[in-house]
């Protein structure tokens, strides 16, 4: 069990005895400061004259808790809306696991990737790769990174990743993502539970949208809501689900081709799922839910960095439990398409998009977007 999924083993009550129960109780110190320092430093932006506005309304995707939501496929999702619409979106991410983000770094320029996924961190680069005329900016200073996109990059509206705990750069629509599979993390504050701050923060929301809310049954989703109701009355919810775009070996998701419908060249494939995400058991269901045995899955830490080494174990599992291909995430394909070995593997490596699908409210979800839209200044 690697160091993450123990963590979670232990913050989710799953992990039993004194040693467990002792680390419950010494997160829990921590976690009660945690919680006062985040609460003493939204106060300070909670005042308007803490907040530093851009030169384009700034649409912000984030969550509240740490760990997969799904605000890559829903970023992704909002740029092609505004594409369609006719703006030049640009995303402003703080470039996660970038080589250096102190300074603002273009990822791509409307569409053209300028750097590779080394510089800017995985997530970021895969956004440039996927979006049409979005431009994609990453640093840890939005505030910067938004004024190099409006003033260099000619971007008129501005989409915040992962930014509902980022304060100081204003916003005009406030989306908070909630995976339905794990709502509230564990009920407490980091490192105690998931939470990135106490559930009193849901009231900045303008809109929550619940992720894979097929992978909870209804009575759940039905107490998620009612939870979400008394902690953010003011915020609409939407439902969504994920929704695999397709699948595509390796190398044609590496020239940016169209996935198709089913593996090409595998009749009858039995699956060794390989992950670096926050919800691997999410990516799990995606692949069963499209009618394809797993037998046997590889669940490597969030936003692993891949080696040599372990693509030798993916090759030992993979011969070991019978699977004839393996499977993998986009933000695993990233780092994995970089590796030699990968490309030499007697196995064929397969992809699967993944794209948001809303059950419920797409349309007043679209409506809030193109409110924003109506802000951009022409």
């Amino acid at each position: 069990m690697n160091g993450e999924r123990l963590f979670k083993h232990i913050v989710s009550g799953k992990a039993k005895g004194p040693l467990a129960s002792v680390a419950r109780t010494g997160l829990g110190v921590l976690s009660v400061a945690y919680a006062q320092g985040v609460q003493q430093r939204n106060k300070k932006f909670d005042r308007a004259d803490g907040v530093i506005r851009a030169a384009a309304p700034v649409i912000s995707v984030g969550n509240i808790t740490a760990g997969g939501t799904g605000k890559t496929p829903m970023v992704r999702y909002i740029c092609q809306y505004l594409e369609l619409a006719n703006y030049a979106p640009a995303i402003l991410s703080r470039g996660y696991r970038a080589k250096d983000n102190e300074e603002a770094i273009v990822v791509s320029r409307r569409g053209r990737l300028e750097v590779t996924p080394a510089v800017s961190g995985d997530e970021a680069w895969l956004l440039g790769k996927g979006l049409g005329h979005t431009s994609v900016v990453i640093g840890r200073k939005r505030v910067k990174s938004a004024q190099l996109a409006t003033a260099t990059l000619g971007s008129d509206i501005l989409v915040l990743d992962d930014g509902f705990q980022h304060r100081q750069l204003g916003r005009d629509l406030d989306i908070v993502l909630i995976d339905a599979a794990n709502p509230f993390g564990y009920g407490h504050v980091l490192p105690r539970g998931l939470l990135r701050e106490p559930l009193t923060g849901l009231q900045r929301a303008d809109v929550i949208v619940l992720t894979k809310t097929d992978q909870v049954p209804s009575d759940i989703l039905f107490g998620i809501k009612q939870q979400l109701l008394k902690w953010a009355p003011q915020a609409p919810i939407m439902t969504t689900v994920h929704q695999s775009l397709g699948i595509q070996t390796l190398a044609s998701w590496e020239r940016n081709e169209a996935p198709q419908t089913a593996p090409v060249g595998l009749e009858e494939p039995n699956f060794l799922t390989v992950s670096g995400i926050g919800q691997p058991d999410s990516f799990r269901h995606t692949v069963t839910s499209l009618g394809y045995t797993v037998c046997h899955s590889l669940d490597f830490g969030d936003h692993h960095e891949y080696t040599t080494d372990d693509v030798v174990r993916m090759w030992s599992e993979a011969f070991a439990k019978g699977a004839n291909a393996i499977v993998t995430t986009e933000k695993d394909a990233v780092k994995l398409s970089q590796l030699q070995a990968v490309h030499d593997l007697k196995i064929p490596v397969f992809v699967i998009p993944i794209g948001i699908a809303f059950t419920e409210g797409e349309e007043q979800f679209k409506t809030y977007i193109s409110e924003v839209g109506k802000k951009v200044t022409l």
